[in-house]
């Protein structure tokens, strides 16, 4: 991909092997750094951005060779100098890496790209921490409020592997810790709800029987007096499915404020929980050499804090 300055004039830009299949919205979220999604997916409706001199959507993909058409588009207040700062404040653990990815702790609270809402995400501040040599992909994302094991890929290869695993049956495994209101009879429950999207400006995402299958397993792992901690094997991997899947099954995640109850979420705050309480605590997969490696997540001190303060409650 060649260099270019996005604050001065129309720009066109060559596609290397590296960038090769993927979709021009993805293209231009890493070439445009720090500039909004909205706006950038405005410059792909608009007809601003072109492949080969043809319109195109966000799903189109780029190909070796190809002339992309990018817009002269003003970055200069696209992130300010506190965020900057900010971003190289956060503590973000590497828990492994390999020659094919680095898989971190994402902290509560961190977005992982940027968007309308925030102007820096986890794989800037990773990249910008990494040799310049090596570009960073984002694999898979985790919410905002959710912590634990994020996947970041070095290579298109490696990323390309991942996916093409994650289509394939259970060779990326992941599993989430939550607190949630009340306790199931069973210690195990095969939770499977088609989910869809709404159309509402806050992406909330309903069971829809249209929609797409998802499939989640809630294991009991502790009971208390008027919540459990539940071990969450996802067998799909769906935008909020494992929020979704607790709320409809009547047992809410503590902290959800989309999916969650407010008297519940009150509770655990008059004990300090200040966030969402899921966390991707273990991941397995793959390596390039087609090895399973397994990399656990520990739960953060400030919702194993939350535990401790919880009354132990009867087994069923």
């Amino acid at each position: 991909m060649n260099k270019f300055d996005t604050g001065k004039g129309v720009q066109v830009s060559g596609v290397s092997e590296a960038d090769d299949g993927q979709r021009i919205d993805n293209f231009l979220i890493k070439v445009l750094k720090g500039v909004p999604k909205s706006r950038i997916y405005r410059a792909i409706r608009s007809g601003e951005v072109r492949i080969n001199g043809g319109r195109v959507k966000a799903e189109s993909r780029v190909c070796i060779g190809d002339k992309v058409r990018i817009p002269p588009i003003n970055r200069q207040n696209s992130i300010r100098k506190a965020d900057r700062k900010a971003g190289k404040s956060w503590a973000i653990p590497v828990v492994h890496e390999d020659d094919g990815l680095l898989v971190v702790n994402k902290p509560s609270g961190l977005a992982v790209h940027p968007g309308t809402r925030h102007d820096y995400g986890l794989i800037e501040i990773m990249q910008d921490r990494m040799n310049p040599k090596t570009r960073l992909h984002l694999i898979h994302r985790l919410d905002l409020g959710t912590s634990g094991c994020l996947l970041l890929a070095k290579s298109r290869r490696m990323l390309l592997k991942i996916h093409r695993d994650m289509a394939s049956s259970r060779r990326v495994q992941k599993q989430y810790l939550a607190l949630v209101r009340g306790s199931p009879v069973s210690r195990q429950m095969d939770i499977r709800i088609a989910l869809g999207k709404t159309k509402s400006s806050d992406h909330r995402v309903r069971p829809d029987e249209q929609g797409r299958a998802a499939q989640s397993i809630l294991n009991v792992e502790r009971r208390f007096e008027n919540a459990s901690l539940l071990r969450i094997d996802l067998i799909t991997g769906r935008m909020h499915q494992a929020r979704v899947h607790c709320s409809e099954s009547g047992f809410p995640v503590a902290g959800d404020k989309r999916y969650g109850d407010r008297q519940f979420n009150q509770g655990m705050k008059k004990l300090g929980l200040n966030r969402l309480f899921l966390h991707a605590h273990r991941i397995r997969f793959y390596d390039l050499d087609d090895l399973p490696v397994t990399v656990t997540a520990p739960l953060p001190e400030t919702l194993q804090n939350i535990l401790d303060l919880l009354e132990p409650g009867s087994g069923h």
